[in-house]
């Protein structure tokens, strides 16, 4: 009986150590594969840009020819946000500028970098890699998986300045 048992445990070990395994081998492809998401857009977008140290990509579309926000500040901006493989997850357009401080965990990582970099009245396009958006996990009710890079159209329509 005692044999058995431990014959039990060791089949048990054994298969949580391979699954542990595993799942290393699948989250280093996973990010693998998400670069080569990343490049296949960038490339098929004619988009020649270099990541910030972060590893966000920004593109600005439009220069803005008013206030450059700092931390602290509050923002309205108008946005949409995709798939880099296809697909709208979120879009403000045609509603209500999305109103938040800056800086102040908000919004997404990614969000709060690229925001830095404009000006009021700017346009970018920002390429979030899934470390500056919602990382392994992913996000459940956006439907976004983990190691999903993202895009975001941004449009910067109002700094307020801070404090928050």
């Amino acid at each position: 009986m005692k044999t058995r048992f431990v014959t039990v445990i060791n089949i048990f070990l054994a298969f949580f150590l391979i699954g542990g395994l595993v799942s290393c081998f699948k989250d280093i492809n996973s990010e693998e594969r998400e670069q080569e998401i990343i490049d296949e857009f960038l490339k098929n977008n004619g988009i020649d840009a270099e990541p910030t140290e972060s590893g966000l990509y920004y593109v600005e579309l439009i220069e803005g020819t008013g206030t450059q926000p700092v931390a602290g500040d509050t923002v309205e901006i108008f946005y949409k946000g995709y798939f880099l493989t296809g697909g709208v997850f979120a879009n403000n357009f045609n509603s209500a500028p999305r109103r938040f401080a800056v800086g102040t965990g908000a919004v997404i990582e990614g969000l709060d970098e690229g925001i830095l970099y404009m000006k009021e009245g700017g346009e970018a396009l920002l390429v979030v890699p899934s470390s500056l958006a919602y990382g392994s996990e992913g996000n459940y009710y956006l439907g976004i998986p983990g190691y999903t890079p993202l895009a975001f159209e941004i449009v910067l329509d109002k700094v307020i300045p801070g404090p928050f």
